[in-house]
Protein backbone atom coordinates (compact mmCIF):
# COMPACT_ATOMS: atom_id res chain seq x y z
CA UNK A 1 0.00 0.00 0.00
CA UNK A 2 3.29 2.65 0.29
CA UNK A 3 3.02 3.33 -2.93
CA UNK A 4 -0.39 4.56 -3.20
CA UNK A 5 1.01 7.05 -0.56
CA UNK A 6 3.78 8.32 -2.70
CA UNK A 7 1.17 8.68 -5.75
CA UNK A 8 -1.52 10.52 -3.85
CA UNK A 9 0.35 12.71 -1.72
CA UNK A 10 1.36 14.91 -3.90
CA UNK A 11 -2.03 15.93 -5.40
CA UNK A 12 -3.03 17.86 -1.92
CA UNK A 13 0.78 19.68 -2.05
CA UNK A 14 -0.19 22.16 -4.51
CA UNK A 15 -4.01 22.67 -3.33
CA UNK A 16 -4.79 26.16 -1.67
CA UNK A 17 -7.81 27.90 -0.24
CA UNK A 18 -8.70 30.90 1.10
CA UNK A 19 -9.85 31.04 4.63
CA UNK A 20 -9.69 33.41 7.40
CA UNK A 21 -10.29 31.80 10.63
CA UNK A 22 -11.59 28.20 9.18
CA UNK A 23 -12.37 26.95 12.75
CA UNK A 24 -14.52 29.67 13.50
CA UNK A 25 -16.82 28.29 11.13
CA UNK A 26 -19.37 25.95 12.96
CA UNK A 27 -19.20 22.38 12.56
CA UNK A 28 -22.30 22.68 10.38
CA UNK A 29 -19.93 24.04 7.41
CA UNK A 30 -17.50 21.34 6.99
CA UNK A 31 -18.98 19.61 3.87
CA UNK A 32 -19.31 22.91 2.14
CA UNK A 33 -14.97 24.17 3.28
CA UNK A 34 -13.92 20.43 2.96
CA UNK A 35 -15.56 19.67 -0.52
CA UNK A 36 -14.26 22.95 -2.44
CA UNK A 37 -10.87 21.57 -1.68
CA UNK A 38 -12.04 18.19 -2.90
CA UNK A 39 -13.16 19.93 -6.28
CA UNK A 40 -10.08 21.56 -6.51
CA UNK A 41 -7.81 17.90 -7.01
CA UNK A 42 -10.60 16.94 -9.06
CA UNK A 43 -11.51 13.76 -6.99
CA UNK A 44 -15.22 12.47 -7.18
CA UNK A 45 -15.41 11.99 -3.45
CA UNK A 46 -17.58 14.30 -1.69
CA UNK A 47 -18.63 14.86 1.65
CA UNK A 48 -22.65 14.93 2.96
CA UNK A 49 -23.82 15.50 6.17
CA UNK A 50 -25.78 12.59 7.94
CA UNK A 51 -26.74 14.58 10.86
CA UNK A 52 -26.28 17.60 13.25
CA UNK A 53 -27.58 16.81 16.90
CA UNK A 54 -26.95 20.24 17.72
CA UNK A 55 -24.89 23.28 17.14
CA UNK A 56 -21.56 21.77 18.20
CA UNK A 57 -21.35 18.24 16.85
CA UNK A 58 -22.33 16.88 13.18
CA UNK A 59 -21.79 13.58 11.47
CA UNK A 60 -20.85 13.78 7.69
CA UNK A 61 -19.53 10.82 5.68
CA UNK A 62 -17.90 10.08 1.99
CA UNK A 63 -17.95 7.01 0.42
CA UNK A 64 -17.04 4.47 3.77
CA UNK A 65 -15.23 7.51 5.42
CA UNK A 66 -17.10 8.96 8.27
CA UNK A 67 -16.30 12.46 10.32
CA UNK A 68 -17.26 13.79 13.34
CA UNK A 69 -16.95 17.93 13.83
CA UNK A 70 -17.23 18.69 17.24
CA UNK A 71 -17.27 22.53 18.58
CA UNK A 72 -17.30 24.18 21.66
CA UNK A 73 -20.38 24.45 23.94
CA UNK A 74 -19.62 28.21 25.26
CA UNK A 75 -19.11 29.82 21.87
CA UNK A 76 -19.74 29.28 18.00
CA UNK A 77 -16.88 27.37 15.55
CA UNK A 78 -15.27 23.85 15.52
CA UNK A 79 -12.61 22.52 17.70
CA UNK A 80 -11.96 18.65 16.43
CA UNK A 81 -12.65 16.92 13.35
CA UNK A 82 -12.59 13.26 13.44
CA UNK A 83 -11.36 11.07 9.92
CA UNK A 84 -12.34 7.83 10.29
CA UNK A 85 -12.48 4.73 8.92
CA UNK A 86 -13.01 0.42 9.80
CA UNK A 87 -10.70 -1.71 7.62
CA UNK A 88 -11.76 -5.07 6.92
CA UNK A 89 -8.92 -7.97 7.20
CA UNK A 90 -8.20 -9.72 4.00
CA UNK A 91 -9.44 -7.48 1.45
CA UNK A 92 -5.90 -5.27 0.27
CA UNK A 93 -7.55 -4.02 -2.75
CA UNK A 94 -10.59 -2.63 -0.43
CA UNK A 95 -8.18 -1.54 1.92
CA UNK A 96 -6.38 0.48 -0.51
CA UNK A 97 -9.27 2.41 -1.46
CA UNK A 98 -10.47 3.13 1.87
CA UNK A 99 -6.87 4.52 2.93
CA UNK A 100 -6.92 6.43 -0.29
CA UNK A 101 -10.11 8.03 0.65
CA UNK A 102 -9.56 8.79 4.15
CA UNK A 103 -6.32 10.39 3.12
CA UNK A 104 -8.37 12.37 0.62
CA UNK A 105 -10.44 13.84 3.09
CA UNK A 106 -8.16 14.32 5.46
CA UNK A 107 -5.82 16.37 2.68
CA UNK A 108 -8.68 18.65 1.90
CA UNK A 109 -9.47 19.19 5.72
CA UNK A 110 -5.73 20.12 5.90
CA UNK A 111 -6.53 22.38 2.55
CA UNK A 112 -10.05 24.11 4.83
CA UNK A 113 -9.01 24.20 8.42
CA UNK A 114 -5.43 24.62 8.00
CA UNK A 115 -4.32 26.93 5.12
CA UNK A 116 -1.23 28.39 6.45
CA UNK A 117 0.07 24.86 6.59
CA UNK A 118 2.88 25.03 3.76
CA UNK A 119 2.27 22.35 0.88
CA UNK A 120 5.74 21.23 1.31
CA UNK A 121 4.91 20.11 5.38
CA UNK A 122 1.29 19.19 4.47
CA UNK A 123 2.24 16.50 1.70
CA UNK A 124 4.92 15.23 4.85
CA UNK A 125 2.30 15.16 7.55
CA UNK A 126 -0.30 13.68 4.94
CA UNK A 127 2.87 10.87 3.85
CA UNK A 128 3.70 10.08 7.97
CA UNK A 129 0.35 9.87 9.43
CA UNK A 130 -0.31 7.32 5.90
CA UNK A 131 2.59 5.91 7.37
CA UNK A 132 1.98 5.47 10.65
CA UNK A 133 -1.12 3.83 9.89
CA UNK A 134 0.45 1.36 7.98
CA UNK A 135 3.24 0.55 10.21
CA UNK A 136 2.75 1.93 13.84
CA UNK A 137 -0.57 2.49 14.50
CA UNK A 138 -0.47 5.85 16.49
CA UNK A 139 0.84 9.50 15.31
CA UNK A 140 1.19 12.76 16.40
CA UNK A 141 2.34 15.94 14.46
CA UNK A 142 1.41 19.81 14.33
CA UNK A 143 1.37 22.44 12.29
CA UNK A 144 1.29 26.13 13.75
CA UNK A 145 -2.31 25.91 14.45
CA UNK A 146 -3.49 22.21 14.32
CA UNK A 147 -2.87 19.18 16.05
CA UNK A 148 -3.22 15.30 13.92
CA UNK A 149 -3.72 12.33 16.29
CA UNK A 150 -3.56 9.25 14.27
CA UNK A 151 -4.61 5.84 15.94
CA UNK A 152 -5.28 2.23 14.29
CA UNK A 153 -6.22 -0.78 16.27
CA UNK A 154 -5.43 -3.30 14.33
CA UNK A 155 -8.34 -5.61 16.87
CA UNK A 156 -11.17 -3.91 15.08
CA UNK A 157 -9.48 -2.30 12.16
CA UNK A 158 -10.78 0.91 13.43
CA UNK A 159 -8.50 4.30 11.71
CA UNK A 160 -8.97 7.87 13.21
CA UNK A 161 -6.88 10.84 12.54
CA UNK A 162 -8.12 14.03 14.80
CA UNK A 163 -7.50 17.64 13.59
CA UNK A 164 -7.76 19.76 16.63
CA UNK A 165 -6.76 23.36 17.17
CA UNK A 166 -4.03 23.68 18.97
CA UNK A 167 -6.55 26.02 21.66
CA UNK A 168 -8.64 23.48 21.79
CA UNK A 169 -5.17 21.50 23.45
CA UNK A 170 -4.42 18.06 22.65
CA UNK A 171 -6.82 15.96 25.25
Amino acid sequence: MRPILALFIPTFALVSQATAEPFDAPPSKYAEAVNAALQQVGTDLRIRQVSCTDATRCHFAARLVDVEVTGPEDRPGTERIMVAATFRQGDDEAAAKLIDDTLTVLGATMVAYDPRMSADRRGEVLFDLGDAALTTGEAHRDSADVHYALTFDDVSGRLEITAATLRAGHG
